[in-house]
């Protein structure tokens, strides 16, 4: 699956790194928010992609309401989708990652024991974290 799913996001899955690439291209609302992440979940959920690689330099920092919302609703029920553990890694500009307040509270999901989230201003050392964890062909079994 590759291409736009709305507007906003860009999907592409990348086999030869097990990665799921979303590109937001512009700031988005609270419910444009939650679009995008529900169709990157669906698109995670065909390619069986437990790797994500979330670029969100252009959608820029998000309001408290969003950041909650991808906390506590969408964060269990993707691993609960995927059925194991999920890595993401969010690139983010270096302004951004300065400025970051209430995402920080993603980074605490780092231990959490079905999702692991990173924050990185360059692609490469992003893939290459990702890389040390997704392996191609690195099965996910979604939930029943």
């Amino acid at each position: 699956m590759t291409g736009t799913a709305t507007n906003f996001v860009e999907l592409t899955f990348r086999a030869d790194l097990d990665t799921l690439l979303g590109r937001w291209l512009r700031a988005v609302t609270h419910s444009e928010l939650q679009v995008g992440y529900e169709a990157t979940m669906a698109a995670a959920l065909y390619n069986k992609a437990r790797c994500w690689l979330l670029d969100v330099r252009r959608r820029g920092p998000i309001p408290e309401e969003s950041t909650h919302w991808v906390i506590e609703a969408f964060l269990p029920r993707l691993v609960v989708a995927l059925g194991g553990r999920v890595y993401m890694a969010f690139l983010v500009s270096p302004a951004h990652l300065n400025s970051l307040e209430q995402e920080q509270q993603l980074i605490s999901h780092r231990s959490d024991a079905y999702c692991e989230v990173q924050l990185f201003t360059e692609e490469g050392p992003a893939t290459q974290w990702l890389a040390g964890h997704c392996q191609p062909g690195c099965a996910v079994q979604p939930s029943a």
